[in-house]
């Protein structure tokens, strides 16, 4: 007993419901055109000759990892100093260490001298 009814499962023996008309068809008309945001059109000429700011900003930056809560503590001084910047911030800092330094323990300002220039060569010769 073979079934005679047709096996609708599966993708490939679906149905096809589109028409076999495929005559041409004329483009619908467009009802409304668009007018555009007011935004000027690109022109090259007007754009600015700019040097890309790569390899010098590259090397001129650096980035320090701090634990978060030392992180709070650095921003609660921004905030309270007249410096605009982190790094301004810093700096002040770094300055009135070395100063201490300077007038307490000269031979450690010596080192921390030849630090500075240690650790400076070091970053010339990774940065090649």
């Amino acid at each position: 007993m073979a079934d005679t009814k047709k096996n609708t499962i599966g993708f490939f023996n679906k149905e096809k419901k589109h028409s076999p008309d495929m005559a041409y068809k004329e483009d619908i008309p467009v009802k409304e055109t668009y007018k555009g945001s007011g935004l000027k059109a690109f022109d090259p000429s007007a754009e600015k000759k700019t040097t890309p700011v790569t390899h010098k900003v590259r090397d001129a930056r650096r980035t320090i990892r701090i634990p978060r809560q030392q992180y709070y503590e650095l921003l609660a001084l921004l905030e309270l100093s007249p410096n605009k910047y982190v790094y301004e911030l810093i700096a002040e800092l770094v300055d009135r260490a070395v100063k201490e330094i300077s007038a307490d323990r000269p031979d450690e300002l010596r080192l921390y001298q030849q630090a500075i220039e240690r650790i400076k060569a070091t970053d010339e010769r990774r940065s090649r």
